[in-house]
């Protein structure tokens, strides 16, 4: 890790002038950055909507039937279909914090569940 940022800081410097880049293209052209982390930044720092699919998200769309992908590239391709784009940021924080709180990946708790009656994967 101390290597990808040491990689990726001197990318932004020669590369950008020392600033953080404002597209998806050039955040994921930077030495360990992936869609994820480059929609998080674009989201968080410069309010552009994006989807950030991390494994909580990808384990809650899954079940809830949003998507059928394993890959977490195609994951956001979908929930960027489904979910209006100026929605995008905090729809894929909330799935995030639903798995990571309620929709647990060994355990999840469907009894208190407010989507257990529209969750194609809860118990009948």
């Amino acid at each position: 890790k101390a290597r990808s940022i040491q990689e990726c800081s001197t990318a932004l410097v020669e590369r950008f002038g020392g600033k953080v880049p404002r597209t998806i293209e050039e955040l994921v052209s930077l030495p360990g950055v992936g869609r994820k982390t480059a929609n998080l930044i674009l989201s968080h720092c410069f309010a552009v909507p994006g989807v950030i699919v991390d494994t909580h998200v990808k384990r809650v769309a899954a079940r809830l039937g949003l998507t059928t992908k394993e890959d977490a590239d195609e994951v956001e391709q979908d929930l960027m279909k489904l979910i209006p784009r100026k929605a995008w940021s905090d729809g894929s924080s909330r799935l995030l914090l639903h798995g990571r709180y309620v929709c647990l990946a060994k355990k999840p708790r469907c009894a208190e569940c407010v989507l257990s009656e529209l969750c194609p994967s809860a118990p009948a």
